[in-house]
């Protein structure tokens, strides 16, 4: 009771500052729209298309610029200015929504302007997400940072049930398209969020004529200071493992509840409900950890555990449905512990001057990781359905990660490297 006790006042003094409420409550506004129009898209190209390639190519096309343009973000945040970066960012999102919008409220859209909007989207993506990730240091102190990333993962989880629970009432009452105008109108919130932080001066100090020099050579030297780094090194390759073959359950997920469950956007909202209250309970172990110490340990462990409730998953069917959702959500209970563990982790052990190029690495492979993942078990589940693709990724994560705990035997710790 006194080690909950202790974790709860670390949750409570993290948000006791100011600037971190302000963003956590504009973030929460978005994240529920995010949501709710994650799950139309993939809706209405199930519905399009009734095709699993079709579903992996939209998921993978929202993630191909990442590859590109998430290392060349993290050198960006870390000579400009971190709160323009995203406000920008943000801005051309709600255009992608609006033209959601506006497309299938009239009838027009299609699966290839789907993929060329979520192409669109990955272009932003990695400004908003490389920025934010890089906000967070400079919003609470340091010794907080750890607490902030996991209070960020209870909210967008939060939204994880409650988007799609709304985006499911939203498509049967009044039709998918609504849900894209719902999405463009949540952007106001973050945006407004952002412009009222008390932020410090950020940003090395680099002539404004020089402010794009060089920066391909920093971006090289941020992979090189990550990859050479003697815990991410070998820790962010092992995450990408996870999130190549078992993140991407969500981005198909519309596939499995009609092809493994025979349940129409129905199921699709409760299963995706199902992995955000599990994320919401893994997220919530995790912010109350007062320390990074063993950090690396419990997500290595997180991620074995993480991969055999995949392969349990997809041994059910529409007689075991309810048991499948129960599954799905301890799944997404280890997996949160995968992704944010290993987001605060990155941040706590890195250098300042280095942090935004570090994270930018973490980025780009677990953003990466899924679009591969979501194309290539697509692809297979349309020749073999989604259960064999399934039941395989998860073992095979779950055996990546047991075989690097008997090498590695991981703890983590709690100080920036030297």
């Amino acid at each position: 009771m006194a080690r909950f006790d202790i974790s709860l006042t670390a949750i409570r003094e993290t948000l006791s500052h100011r600037n971190f409420r302000v963003f956590t409550a504009g973030n929460a506004v978005s994240l529920l729209g995010t949501w709710v129009q994650r799950m139309a898209v993939g809706y209405l190209t199930w519905e399009l298309t009734k095709s699993g390639v079709w579903l992996g190519a939209v998921a993978m096309a929202e993630f191909i610029p990442v590859i590109v343009l998430a290392p060349i973000t993290g050198v960006i945040a870390d000579r400009f200015d971190r709160r323009k970066i995203a406000i920008f960012g943000q801005f051309f999102a709600l255009l992608q929504a609006i033209a959601l919008a506006v497309l299938t409220l009239t009838g027009d859209i299609t699966p290839i302007l789907i993929f060329l909007l979520q192409l669109f989207a990955g272009v932003v993506q990695p400004l908003i997400q490389t920025a934010r990730l890089v906000l967070v240091p400079m919003i609470v102190p340091k010794d907080r940072v750890g607490n902030a990333v996991a209070i960020t993962s209870l909210v967008f989880n939060t939204a994880r049930i409650l988007g799609p629970a709304l985006g499911g009432v939203i498509i049967t009452s009044v039709g998918v398209g609504w849900s894209f105008v719902l999405n463009a109108v949540s952007y106001a919130g973050v945006i407004t969020a952002l412009l009222s932080l008390h932020l410090p001066a950020h940003g090395t100090a680099i002539r404004r004529g020089a402010a794009w020099a060089g920066m391909f050579n920093d971006m090289a030297a941020g992979w090189r200071y990550t990859l050479k780094h003697p815990l991410l090194g070998w820790f962010i390759p092992t995450v990408g493992i996870a999130s190549t073959l078992t993140w991407p359950i969500g981005d198909l997920m519309a596939g499995i509840a009609d092809e493994i469950f025979n349940r129409g956007a129905g199921g699709l909202a409760t299963l995706t409900a199902a992995q955000g209250i599990g994320a919401i309970f893994g997220g919530l172990l995790l912010a109350q950890r007062p320390t990074a110490d063993g950090l690396s340990r419990l997500v290595i462990g997180a991620m074995v555990m993480s991969g055999i409730c995949i392969s349990v998953f997809s041994l059910m069917d529409a007689g075991t449905y309810f048991i499948g959702v129960v599954v799905l959500a301890v799944s997404a209970f280890f997996g949160v512990m995968v992704g944010v563990g290993s987001q605060s982790l990155t941040q706590t052990v890195v250098d300042e001057a280095m942090r935004g190029r570090s994270l930018s690495v973490w980025y780009t492979i677990t953003r990466a990781g899924p679009a591969i993942g979501a194309l290539v078990l697509g692809a297979l589940a349309n020749t073999f359905g989604f259960e064999g693709p399934l039941f395989a990724a998860g073992a095979i994560t779950a055996a990546a990660a047991a075989l690097t705990l008997f090498i590695r035997n991981p703890q983590g710790p709690s100080k920036p490297a030297a």
